[in-house]
């Protein structure tokens, strides 16, 4: 794009459709939107930045100001959602307004001008925060403004063993996660999950060996610490050695989850596994079902998965599927929600192509720590 002058800019200003100034008015700044990012995109209760930058051209005028620049920019954020926009951000000569299901959580510069920087930092990222945002720059009668789409990625659920109810210590309770496709989750990851509306009346393992379960709807037999307020409750640090459930945790999705078309007749768990093969994948794990599931999969038939166990996910609610209810549906063997179904029983398959990621852990008697090594991702040691 050519560079234009100061005569050409103090002539006619195109700042957006709807403002045109000339000569005589306040030609004192252009704000111009750089290139803009379509996408940002951030883990379950991580942060991310939606940006937005500007450039400032400066030159002289007839009238000079009797303000300084940063008093006078307004910087206002706003997701765009089908009901109308809800306000994230408003702020101005130091003044910051935040809307209530953003509080705490979000920030800007506080003198954006001098950086050209009117980006949003946003903090404990929620599945619902996922959308599309504007942000808005105005100065004095000038305005530009520009979108941005945020994907959230990541997905907690609660994971109980083949055997009964709380029956894994935590060592088991991570290897219990990692041989599920994913990795025990931490507090910030269950908090989130439950202020999207995690509800699950089952005690679970942490990251920081806290035991903790999230309650949306108070219920007689689900109190715990908090009676009956909603909230995640919390057994506080326990011994390695006492047996719970488990919260694990799983990001994107690195590959493909399908129900093979060619299924028929309904398969045992082995004749499962042989499907996929003939599809050049293998049987998904409840991690790769679950991260599916975030990223839209719906099915209502239930499939075998790596695990033995058998589910199916549902993202748009049909009384016949799950009762309505959105999430991923299992089917266990028992009335009281354990055991998983015998591996001669029928059932479909989802399949798993993709690249799977490296996980292992190990237990240091000696120094009593577990060590979780991630690809890519350092290790993390407790």
């Amino acid at each position: 794009m050519k560079a234009l002058t100061h005569t050409d800019i103090c002539t006619v200003l195109f700042i957006s459709p709807k403002h045109m100034f000339n000569q005589n008015t306040a030609c004192s700044f252009l704000l111009g939107l750089k290139e803009p990012v379509s996408h940002a995109v951030g883990s379950l209760a991580g942060s991310v930045v939606l940006p937005c930058h500007f450039s400032k051209l400066m030159f002289s005028t007839s009238t000079p100001h009797t303000w300084t620049d940063d008093e006078q920019l307004r910087i206002k954020w706003t997701k765009l959602e089908a009901e109308g926009e809800k306000v994230v951000l408003v702020s101005q000569a130091g003044v910051v307004k935040i809307g209530s299901a953003f509080l705490n959580r979000v920030v800007v510069k506080k003198r954006p001008l001098s950086d050209g920087d009117a980006s949003l930092t946003m903090l404990g990222l929620r599945a619902s925060d996922a959308g599309l945002y504007r942000c808005e720059v105005m100065l004095g009668m000038e305005d530009a403004q520009d979108t941005v789409r945020l994907n959230v990625t990541g997905v907690v659920f609660h994971y109980r063993s083949n055997v009964s109810r709380y029956s894994m210590d935590f060592l088991e309770a991570v290897a219990a996660c990692q041989q599920a496709g994913a990795n025990i989750a931490t507090p910030e990851q269950l908090t989130a999950a439950f202020e999207d509306g995690l509800d699950q009346c089952d005690a679970g393992w942490l990251l920081d060996q806290t035991v903790r379960y999230p309650i949306t709807r108070p219920r007689p037999g689900c109190a715990g610490d908090l009676l009956s307020r909603p909230g995640v409750r919390t057994y506080g640090t326990r011994p390695l050695t006492e047996k719970y459930d488990v919260y694990c945790f799983v990001d994107k999705l690195h590959g493909e989850v399908f129900y093979p078309p060619s299924i028929g007749e309904k398969l045992t768990l082995q004749q499962a596994r042989e499907e996929c093969e003939k599809h050049d994948s293998v049987l998904a794990s409840p991690g790769h079902l679950f991260a599916a599931w975030r990223a839209g999969l719906n099915r209502c038939d239930y499939g075998w998965l790596s695990d033995g166990s058998v589910r199916y996910p549902i993202t748009v609610p049909k009384p016949q599927c799950g009762g309505g209810l959105l999430g991923v549906r299992t089917l266990y063997k028992y009335e009281n929600l354990t055991g998983f179904p015998e591996p001669s029983e029928r059932h479909g398959a989802f399949c798993f192509k993709g690249r799977t990621e490296f996980i292992q852990s190990s237990w240091d008697v000696k120094s009593t720590s577990v060590c979780l090594i991630y690809t890519g991702d350092g290790n993390i040691c407790l």
